[in-house]
């Protein structure tokens, strides 16, 4: 089973004009497309590096003046970013998710009503997306709504999308992907490269993954070569927004207490220690068990099981498949918060 171990995609360029982003606007490829950029640009907001020259996207989620930007895309603070029709507006930090690298801004003298918000997408299916990038939007096509990924500093595993796009000399790092509709679907705060875990390596110590570039991909679309980049899929994103947006701006991620390493044999996953007092322990799971199925879902590796995990929302039901002394148990429990 691959895994994507994350690096950071730094140097981005671009200029702000009327109406768009990048002095050489790129266009979409669709009239949805169009529709789509038109219902956004004046969402987005470009910041600037130490120089003063573009550098990355932030985007508008919430009338009260809060942008949404992955730290990648970050060089100074406070900051000036510059929006659409030439509006400059002052940033400056008030919320922070370490498990995604996403950051909240505050816009100071912001002015209600005057920019529509953008909308989370409910779900994202297989097919046409668009990515805005520092230079316009760009076709991409979502290829995988479900990758388990290695996110970069955090060490977490998490579900990613997967995104495929035509290059065309576009840094892509920080864009804000959307579909067809507007709907904001991720965010490309890193390029991801696919790679292959180490036979025996644990949930603990995550299997040497590489950064580095994107890599082309092997199969056809449309004229040039692909980039291959991965974002966090709407439902996390969902997450992390709406914790952005009360009073606390704090983001509450899933925990059930529960650590785990690859077993033996191909397809096992061990349970190696539970939090005292955790969801897990309540329910009564105990080191050594074997986990064979989360939610019906089985088990394939500890990667797999670590992003399942994860996609949970705090107060849902989880239900594990175990076998213990040959038995097969089934444990229930109530995923709690995560208070790191």
């Amino acid at each position: 089973m691959s895994f994507l171990a994350a690096s950071l995609l730094v140097a981005q360029q671009l200029l702000v004009q009327e109406r768009g982003l990048g002095g050489n606007t790129l266009q979409p490829n669709s009239p949805y497309q169009n529709a789509a950029w038109a219902s956004v640009v004046d969402a987005l907001a470009v910041l600037p590096d130490i120089n003063g020259k573009p550098f990355g996207v932030a985007v508008l989620i919430d009338d009260r003046g809060y942008f949404v930007a992955h730290s990648s895309s970050l060089v100074y603070e406070p900051l000036v970013a510059k929006m659409s029709g030439g509006a400059e507006v002052k940033l400056g930090r008030i919320g922070y998710d370490k498990e995604t690298q996403l950051v909240l801004f505050g816009a100071h003298n912001w002015e209600p009503g005057k920019r529509q918000p953008v909308r989370v997408a409910p779900q994202v299916k297989p097919g046409e997306l668009m990515v805005a990038t520092v230079k316009g939007p760009v076709r991409g096509m979502l290829t995988s709504d479900n990758r388990p990924g290695l996110f970069l500093p955090s060490q977490r595993f998490v579900p990613l999308a997967e995104i495929q796009f035509e290059t065309k000399d576009v840094p892509v790092g920080g864009a804000i992907v959307f579909d067809n509709s507007g709907g904001l679907v991720g965010i490309l705060g890193a390029i991801l490269k696919p790679d292959h875990p180490n036979q025996g390596d644990d949930f603990g110590n995550p299997m040497g993954g590489t950064g580095g570039n994107a890599q082309p991909a092997k199969n056809a679309f449309g004229p040039q070569g692909l980039t291959v980049a991965y974002a966090l899929g709407p439902k996390i994103l969902n997450r992390v927004v709406e914790g952005f947006k009360r009073d606390d701006h704090q983001v509450e991620h899933p925990s059930v207490g529960l650590f785990f390493k690859d077993g033996p044999g191909p397809g096992q996953v061990v349970v190696d220690e539970v939090t005292p007092g955790s969801p897990c322990a309540l329910a009564g799971v105990k080191a050594d068990d074997l986990i064979m199925a989360a939610n019906d879902v089985p088990v394939g590796n500890s990667i797999d099981l670590a992003a399942l995990l994860f996609g949970l929302e705090p107060g849902s039901q989880l239900e594990l498949l175990i076998f213990r002394a040959g038995r097969r148990i089934t444990v229930s429990m109530t995923v709690g918060v995560n208070k790191d």
